[in-house]
């Protein structure tokens, strides 16, 4: 069998997908306002390409959370947790479990919270009544299966809870992928549809969007050379992302929204990764819409530009990640995780 006709057979998919999704992209609308947490990077080898990766090649449990497909066998009982320090005194946390069900499938059960602090709790006339609070929870199960030598599907079911103040929302949403990675040609490639699903219980008589989403990417290491390069592509449900349709100059002439080579750039992430073995990554990323927002605000070199390791220590994994995600400051991210196996649980 020809090892290089998957990869062709999958290429011409996506293709077809891109094609199909383009056509109908000024026209769809993908609501960004409920549940924004679930579009926050949960790995660090996704935050250190650019800030996600549906096809990366590292054996991170927490990936499963951008591509449910990306689960394997050879994951089995691993245990991974996950810190952010986000924006102010916002905190993100995760944690995730997995074991094989048999030699071609596999599960995991996770669990994302966001903690976005105390917030001052006003009435209409500007007044203070104290302090209010704001969080949101996502319990997700996963399952992924081999289909064949080179690919693997996955799905996974997250159930979603958000309070803010005396308002609190439930919603259910359901991420699709598909995964394919030939060690032979150290190729690997991703598609997920994220975050389908809908509000159950709305904070009003409003219910609102899911923040649904297609991705998909491709991730290749050089045959002789510790080094690979992975791409992203996401948000295709809306062709423009732009916050302003127009720019002002300081000499106060007006720029026209981006064309359309600043639209697509904006759809895709670019990573390198460092990988002298399998036990050590470093990686940078870079984000076009991330740096091209924060612009508006601020002029930074490092805007848009993420950073990420990991290592492995023993029986352990660890691996942290920078990323500027606001104009009020930086990101760290921290993850840790082990096989329980290697010490007999």
């Amino acid at each position: 069998m020809n090892l290089m006709k998957p990869f062709f057979m999958f290429r011409i998919a996506l293709a077809g997908i891109l094609l199909l999704f383009t056509s109908g992209m000024v026209r769809a609308q993908s609501g960004e306002v409920l549940y924004p947490f679930l579009n926050i990077p949960v790995s660090v080898s996704a935050s250190g390409v650019g800030g996600n990766s549906v096809s990366s090649q590292e054996q991170d449990l927490n990936l499963v959370f951008h591509n449910p497909a990306i689960l394997s066998t050879e994951m089995s009982n691993g245990v991974e947790v996950g810190y952010m320090n986000y924006i102010s005194d916002i905190q993100l946390g995760s944690a995730a479990f997995t074991r094989k069900i048999n030699d071609r499938s596999a599960w995991m059960a996770g669990i994302r919270y966001i903690n976005y602090g105390d917030m001052l709790w006003t009435n209409a006339q500007d007044e203070v009544l104290g302090t209010t609070y704001a969080g949101d929870l996502a319990l997700t199960g996963a399952y992924s299966w081999q289909l064949s030598q080179f690919w693997r599907a996955g799905g996974s079911l997250s159930m979603i809870y958000s309070v803010m103040d005396q308002y609190t929302s439930v919603g259910l949403g359901v991420d699709l992928g598909l995964y394919y990675n030939n060690p032979n040609t150290f190729f690997s490639a991703g598609f997920v549809l994220k975050n389908l699903g809908a509000e159950v219980v709305a904070y009003d008589e409003t219910y609102e969007k899911m923040p649904w989403d297609v991705q998909f990417g491709l991730s290749k290491k050089f045959a002789h050379a510790p080094f690979r390069l992975t791409m992203t592509v996401q948000n295709l449900t809306k062709l423009s992302t732009s916050y302003l349709a127009e720019v002002q100059n300081t000499d106060g002439t007006l720029v026209s929204k981006d064309n359309l080579a600043k639209q697509i750039f904006k759809h895709t992430l670019f990573g390198f990764e460092f990988v002298p073995s399998d036990n050590f990554l470093l990686s940078l990323g870079y984000n076009y819409r991330r740096q091209s927002e924060l612009a508006i605000a601020q002029r930074t070199f490092f805007s848009g530009f993420t950073a990420g390791f990991s290592m492995r220590v023993k029986n352990a994994r660890v691996g942290a990640s920078y990323a500027k995600y606001h104009a009020s400051g930086s990101s760290l991210q921290l993850t840790y995780g082990m096989d329980l196996s290697k010490i007999g649980l």
